[in-house]
């Protein structure tokens, strides 16, 4: 990995020419679209149409693959070879450890019908659910929330970091409205807040990768991986 340090809060989100108000109008209108228009949207096939979220997803990225491969200041190879450090991969297991076992221990007390029962009652689909969950959610997800937003927005926020971290995760929770419940919704925020925080840091897709591979799965062994289904299935 490529050792990235941690980065000044006090520098810019994203350095970079100063922008004109036509620019920054334009930005804010298309972040709009892009991140409030498209779930709306996406929440309206998924229940309407009843077509499976991962199904969904893939076209999704294809479009944001191509809006950033359109961008001649965004390189994919460049943010792909960016890692990070040996010290922020130990944060993202202490973390991940503290907030693990209080995650399992929360669905242990208060869903105990729930806690586990993915994993015992369908061991194949689970498996499958941990290698394809990381492999096309959460490499979308954050390819578009953090690369693609931090690349393409962050220069709207100038110095003031702490207010693109705070967008970027209120956004990637209304990203969730197509589950139709406060639970994602609230999980996501918390989770948003820390991948963005971690992708603010280390500019390194494969640090929010991992980090947010681990909450996921977690959250499915967990038992409260019902809070994020759809209720169509592409296994159905």
């Amino acid at each position: 990995m490529t050792a990235v340090a941690g980065r000044d809060e006090s520098r810019p989100v994203v350095a970079g020419p100063t922008m004109s108000t036509a620019r920054r109008i334009w930005l804010w209108l298309e972040m709009t679209i892009v991140f409030i228009g498209a779930p709306v949207a996406m929440t309206f096939v998924i229940h309407i149409y009843k077509v499976p979220l991962f199904i969904v997803l893939l076209p999704v990225l294809v479009l944001f693959i191509v809006m950033m491969l359109a961008d001649r200041t965004f390189s994919m190879v460049r943010s792909l070879a960016t890692g990070f450090s040996f010290l922020e991969f130990l944060s993202i297991l202490i973390i991940f450890a503290i907030a693990g076992f209080a995650i399992m221990n929360y669905s242990r007390v208060n869903l105990p019908g729930w806690y586990m029962s993915f994993p015992r009652r369908a061991p194949n689909a689970w498996l499958l659910i941990m290698i394809a969950y990381p492999l096309v959610s959460v490499t979308t997800q954050e390819l578009i929330y953090r690369v693609f937003y931090f690349h393409r927005y962050g220069p709207l926020f100038g110095r003031h970091a702490w207010l693109a971290i705070l967008l970027n995760g209120v956004l990637f929770a209304f990203g969730h409205i197509m589950f139709r419940n406060w639970p994602s919704v609230l999980i996501s925020l918390a989770g948003g807040l820390l991948f963005a925080w971690r992708y603010h840091r280390t500019r390194s897709f494969w640090a929010v990768f991992i980090e947010h591979s681990l909450y996921g799965d977690l959250l499915f062994t967990a038992g409260l991986g019902r809070y994020f289904f759809t209720g169509f299935s592409m296994f159905q």
